[in-house]
């Protein structure tokens, strides 16, 4: 059995980042309740957030489709979405664009 820990523990990961800290955490208590755990609530990086926030953590781009599918469905606006990388120990920060 994989725990969410390993399953979260990559080099390249993508957030999504909400207009509200609520709307993010509302959106992930849905998909656990609905037994999707593909995700993971995180605290948005400071580079992209300026206040306290929230984002939904996922390992594949692929996974975007059930998490959008699901905001759209109980209206939780996705902002922007982001592909972060480690490279050599250092972590980059890129918006993924034209998925929204």
């Amino acid at each position: 059995m994989i725990t969410k820990r390993k399953y979260f523990k990559n080099d390249k990961y993508y957030i999504a980042v909400f207009d509200t800290k609520n709307n993010a955490i509302q959106l992930y208590y849905i998909l656990e309740k609905k037994g999707i755990n593909k995700f993971q609530l995180i605290s948005t990086p400071c580079q992209l957030s300026f206040g306290c926030s929230y984002s939904i953590k996922f390992n594949n781009i692929e996974d975007f489709e059930i998490l959008n599918r699901e905001a759209v469905k109980y209206k939780k606006h996705i902002c922007k979405v982001y592909r972060v990388e480690r490279i050599n120990g250092k972590k980059q920060i890129k918006q993924v664009k034209g998925i929204i």
